[in-house]
């Protein structure tokens, strides 16, 4: 995702944590975690939202809880959206794609990942949503941290279809770094106009077994991004 994103901010290549600060570009993301939500969070102005009901209802922190079936920001708001293995748990995902088209600017650029079938020509609907109570159509599949998130869906190639009927200009491109031990996945990317503009990077070298005269470089982003995070985490814990 962060290679995907790189591409879209024409970042030329370069590793996240070099990226330059650029506060006029705004990010939004569902379900952040980690150290690239730090790191974004540093860069850009950059929105890392959950889906709360009670707090959303509330309007508490609208930087921090959000909707993606009906977001509460103004039409032309973002730069960027990602959604990374989120929208299989959206029970309206249509709704959620075309509130992120609204909200996106013009030439502004959807970053999706999904749980996807490419040999599977049609989405495979877990649970019943046309009515107000869920109906489940197959043995009940959670994700997500401890497993508590209901999976509404596993999609297929119509997926491309269904962004495109949203009104996104639809590409997609497939990952994989096992160097840096980044296992193949696939990237959807939803532009908002004509067109979707890719230009692949050349591949990163393999990951060498010395760390060289980085170690300290890479010893200091791996307190900052990690255990700093894990200190962050558990504010969080304890204020809830």
């Amino acid at each position: 995702m962060v290679r995907s994103l790189g591409m879209a901010l024409n970042a030329g290549g370069l590793p996240l944590c070099l990226w330059p600060v650029r506060k006029e570009t705004s990010i939004l993301e569902s379900s952040a975690r980690g150290p690239m939500a730090m790191m974004l969070r540093e860069k850009f102005d950059y929105y890392a939202t959950e889906f709360d009901p009670a707090r959303i209802a509330a309007g508490t922190d609208p930087r921090e809880y959000a909707d993606f079936q009906n977001l509460h920001y103004k039409d032309d708001t973002f730069d960027v959206v990602i959604a990374s293995d989120v929208f299989e748990h959206v029970r309206d995902d249509v709704a959620g794609y075309r509130e992120v088209y609204r909200v996106l600017k013009m030439d502004g650029c959807f970053l999706l990942t999904v749980p996807y079938e490419h040999s599977r020509e049609e989405t495979i609907r877990r649970v019943d949503t046309t009515g107000a109570v869920d109906v489940h159509l197959l043995e009940p599949e959670y994700h997500g941290g401890g497993g508590h998130t209901l999976t509404y869906r596993n999609y297929g190639r119509d997926l491309l279809r269904l962004l495109r009927e949203c009104g996104f200009a639809v590409g997609c491109t497939v990952i994989e770094l096992a160097g840096l031990g980044i296992t193949q996945q696939r990237v959807f990317l939803g532009r908002k106009g004509d067109f979707v503009e890719y230009f692949d990077q050349p591949s990163l070298p393999e990951r060498s077994a010395s760390t060289g005269p980085l170690f300290p470089f890479r010893a200091f982003l791996f307190y900052k991004y990690n255990f700093l995070s894990f200190l962050h985490y558990m504010r969080e814990i304890r204020r809830r």
